[in-house]
């Protein structure tokens, strides 16, 4: 079973970006407590720093990609820093792991397992593990290219060369030759970006002007209810209205209880307003379904809680939309909304 850690460690060996130890000590002079590491980038989280051997890691601040260390307090003259940790050639432990998930992401894209879940990084079939790492390390290879691409060749008065843009055509050879790779893995086992993928053409009602709703076809002893494709809608050019009202989409669970945190800015005090907030079926519609319940939160001047019953969600169709209006309470005429968006209902199985 695949996981974030697993497949990081297969991509730096990939790469060549394994990691090596060190130990390193310092000697305080009294006058700073910002120290430089001669190794970089380094593992800031399973870094180990002694002070006269008392362990104080969780006191410093690390930066991992330059490998200086900055202390809470100045260390007292003659004082022993030491340093011991994990440092590598190229990433630091977040890059990598960005990496994996940006291609993970990508290469499971609108994609489900043979029982129509989406496929998660712990239920990712092992024979995509490698082209899933395969991609990663192309990205990788890119961000060494776009370093690489700012260094220049040298050409000395005697007549020495050093050709340093090199380096940035061997990367662009390496990420050809990945891509190329990763393509092939793909068109051959059917899997990530390049698999082909059967559609079928949408119909619209020439009656209604809407969408004839296509179903995911069933086996033919399979007498489960068919189930609904939920494809994206083109917006046809179609230019969206301007608001400078923020847009904060909510989804829930049909039949189940809701509840969320409304964040303002900090200079905000919802305390001196009183709220309103409903869901309609469309925008302008005169009637609501359902209204929220608003209360403060408590401690918290720049924060109110929405929530809806069990029973309120069970009216709610699967797409709808909500807002959110104060009025000043030292002047009822100043009304404005403050949050707008649309809510997203999934349907339930348990009535």
């Amino acid at each position: 079973m695949a996981n974030l850690t697993s497949l990081s460690e297969r991509l730096r060996s990939e790469l060549g970006d394994t990691g090596k130890s060190f130990v390193h000590q310092f000697i305080a002079d009294g006058t700073t407590n910002r120290f430089l590491l001669p190794y970089s980038p380094v593992d800031a989280i399973n870094m180990i720093i002694t002070l006269d051997g008392t362990d104080i890691s969780t006191t410093v601040d690390v930066e991992e990609t330059t490998g200086y260390m900055t202390f809470d307090e100045v260390p007292e003259t003659g004082a022993v820093v030491v340093a011991a940790g994990t440092y590598f050639k190229y990433f630091t432990v977040t890059e990598i792991e960005q990496f994996v998930c940006t291609a993970f992401d990508q290469h499971t894209a609108n994609h489900a397992d043979t029982y129509g879940r989406a496929i998660l990084l712990d239920t990712l079939p092992g024979l995509e593990e490698y082209p899933v790492i395969t991609y990663a390390s192309t990205l990788a290879l890119y961000t060494l290219a776009t370093d690489a691409s700012f260094d220049i060749d040298i050409t000395a008065p005697d007549g020495v060369q050093i050709p340093r843009s090199e380096r940035y055509r061997q990367l662009m050879q390496m990420i050809e030759v990945r891509k190329q790779q990763y393509r092939e893995l793909c068109s051959q086992l059917g899997i990530g970006l390049y698999r082909i993928d059967v559609f079928s053409l949408r119909r619209i009602s020439k009656t209604t002007n809407r969408y004839v709703p296509i179903y995911l076809p069933l086996e033919v002893n399979d007498r489960s209810m068919p189930q609904r494709v939920i494809l994206p809608i083109p917006s046809y050019g179609s230019a969206i209205a301007p608001s400078s009202v923020p847009t904060k989409d909510l989804t829930m669970y049909e039949g189940d209880s809701f509840v969320a945190i409304l964040d303002f800015p900090d200079s905000f005090d919802v305390t001196e307003y009183t709220w309103e907030s409903s869901i309609s079926n469309q925008i302008g519609s005169a009637v609501s379904i359902v209204d929220f319940t608003i209360e403060n939160v408590t401690g918290a001047t720049d924060q109110l809680q929405i929530s809806l019953t069990s029973e309120q969600t069970d009216l709610l169709p699967e797409k709808c939309f909500w807002d959110i209006q104060g009025t000043l309470i030292a002047d009822t005429s100043q009304v404005q909304t403050y949050m707008r968006g649309t809510v997203i209902t999934t349907r339930q199985v348990t009535q």
